[in-house]
């Protein structure tokens, strides 16, 4: 480790940074019953989706991969769009689209634009990776698409209803197949405080809603959100996707034993 951080260094003030290659995931063959399916752990920033997230990691490690390893091959790989068939580039194009105008028609400033469409553009390429190519487990994320990409999937949603065009709806509908959520929540007057501390241990961080906006507006994005996952999640068990909701303020190990019997559940309903 101290070499390859000397040579950084080195490579750095010479214009070149050296990158690790990122674990190849298509390398394991060994099948698990995960296989094929994705669970999104979705709710508000700040509920503790990541504390619980990693609660649980060390007991799907093995049996599942992660965001951020198939976020790495994506990136590393850099093709993930080339994957996908002409009608569900067309899908994909628009919620990206939608996600463009969305994030631009805003008040932050341009940098934070940018850099809030780069994420989602990376999240939406790790989920075609995944789903596109024949990996050996499932993929269980904090977050997730049914997460960041919520608006846009209700706007696709009901603008579908208005035409009614069936190829269209077969297309949204192989988007959302072997997917589950699991939506963690709390009441508001939680969240708040949980954003407060997460501002006072890492001021200025990428999620820090404090930094970027007063009070009033944090509370207004919070309610906002909790009212998008409501209708989103009515959204999606219209498409055969199961949800187990969750609350956050209740015992970890409650919560955790639901999450495994729900996981259970849903592979076996999907096998047979």
């Amino acid at each position: 480790m101290q070499l390859t951080s000397l040579l950084n260094k080195l490579l750095l003030t010479n214009g070149v940074q050296l990158s690790k290659v990122p674990k190849d995931l298509t390398a394991d063959k060994r099948q698990r019953p995960s296989v094929g399916h994705v669970v999104e752990l979705i709710g508000p920033s700040g509920v503790g989706k990541t504390y619980f997230y990693n609660y649980l990691r060390s007991e799907l490690e093995g049996n599942w991969f992660f965001r951020n390893e198939v976020k790495r091959i994506s990136n590393y790989k850099g093709s993930s769009f080339s994957l996908l068939k002409e009608q569900d580039a067309l899908l994909i194009e628009s919620f990206l689209n939608k996600k463009y105008d969305n994030i631009f028609s805003g008040k932050e400033a341009l940098q934070r634009k940018i850099s809030l469409y780069e994420f989602f553009l990376k999240e939406m390429a790790a989920d075609v990776y995944f789903r596109h190519t024949k990996l050996a487990r499932g993929l269980f994320s904090e977050d997730g698409i049914t997460h960041n990409f919520s608006k846009e999937i209700l706007w696709y949603h009901e603008k579908l209803h208005e035409g009614d065009e069936k190829k269209q709806h077969d297309v949204l509908q192989r988007f959302f197949d072997n997917r589950s959520v699991i939506l963690y929540e709390a009441p508001t007057t939680q969240i708040i405080k949980n954003l407060k501390i997460r501002s006072s241990q890492e001021p200025g961080a990428g999620n820090d809603w404090f930094h970027y906006a007063g009070e009033k507006e944090v509370i207004d994005f919070i309610e906002s959100s909790q009212a998008s996952k409501r209708k989103v999640l009515s959204v999606l068990q219209q498409y055969g996707i199961d949800v187990l909701t969750l609350d956050a303020t209740k015992d970890l190990d409650i919560n955790k034993k639901k999450v495994f019997e729900f996981c259970s559940s849903v592979i076996s309903r999907n096998k047979e």
